[in-house]
């Protein structure tokens, strides 16, 4: 019987081996074209260099496309952050009754077509008649943050301890005092995850930003426009800029979210 049990292991391994090659192929294939001396992104690759990155480095579009996308995600990361902190907080205390159905409706943009919503917020945008903007696309992009910061957090407050907040209202603390002492110190990690995911979610995002921005470009903005005259190295070396900022951003909110998860499943142990 256990060597039944055992003998699909090798099997799986290498399913699971195929699998994430096919997933990061394309990623490793990127990264090899952006330092690859031709022109040309095809193999074998001739020679490694740097001079893609210093000619990246030395575009000044390059420069406000960065800084533009960095304004708006770091925008996204406040505003969704707050926001979804509150909602979250709010419908577990105070929705105790419908609190299924709040949190569905607080996370329904997630599962709507990023299409679908980028039409909406652009005729929300004609119908009160707001000049499309960096600040449009930030509404846009808390839009879709948001749901993220709303799931995150009231993840994290399933396990939560209400004696804690009982106990300092006890001692005569005020509610603000409460939420600001007890409540967000044990809500750190899942707020730590939830602003670097949201930072990703909108370093990243293409179709909500075409349809929310005006004369401003985002770094992903940029990508699509260069990809018009085909695939440069210099679209290469900025899709590894992103790649790493990225992973590093998604491996940083993994840590935060199993050390959320990790918290409450301690303290019911304890």
């Amino acid at each position: 019987m256990a060597q039944a049990r055992e003998a699909p292991a090798p099997f799986l391994a290498l399913w699971t081996a195929l699998v994430l090659l096919f997933l990061f192929a394309p990623l490793i294939v990127v990264v090899m074209f952006s330092f690859n001396t031709s022109e040309i992104s095809t193999l074998p690759i001739r020679g490694l260099t740097l001079r893609w990155y210093e000619r990246l480095f030395a575009n000044e579009t390059f420069h406000a496309a960065l800084s533009n996308s960095i304004i708006v995600a770091a925008a996204t990361v406040i505003l969704a952050t707050s926001l979804g902190v509150t909602a979250a907080t709010g419908i577990h205390r105070y929705a105790r009754r419908f609190r299924t159905t709040a949190r569905s409706a607080a996370i329904t943009p997630m599962m709507v077509p990023r299409l679908i919503l980028s039409i909406a917020l652009l005729s929300f945008f004609n119908l009160v008649q707001a000049d499309l903007s960096l600040v449009t696309v930030i509404f846009g992009h808390v839009v879709i943050a948001l749901p993220y910061v709303v799931l995150i957090v009231s993840a994290r407050l399933v396990g939560f301890d209400a004696s804690l907040e009982e106990a300092a209202r006890d001692l005569g603390a005020g509610t603000f005092t409460v939420f600001r002492e007890i409540t967000l110190p044990l809500l750190k990690p899942a707020i730590l995850a939830s602003a670097l995911i949201s930072f990703t979610l909108s370093f990243d995002e293409v179709v909500v930003t075409f349809f929310t921005t005006g004369n401003e470009n985002t770094l992903p903005m940029m990508i699509w426009s260069m990809l018009r005259f085909g695939i440069t190295p210099e679209i290469n070396a900025i899709a590894t800029l992103t790649i790493i900022v990225s992973s590093a951003l998604a491996l940083t909110a993994e840590i935060a979210i199993r050390k959320a998860q990790g918290v409450p499943q301690r303290a019911a142990g304890g």
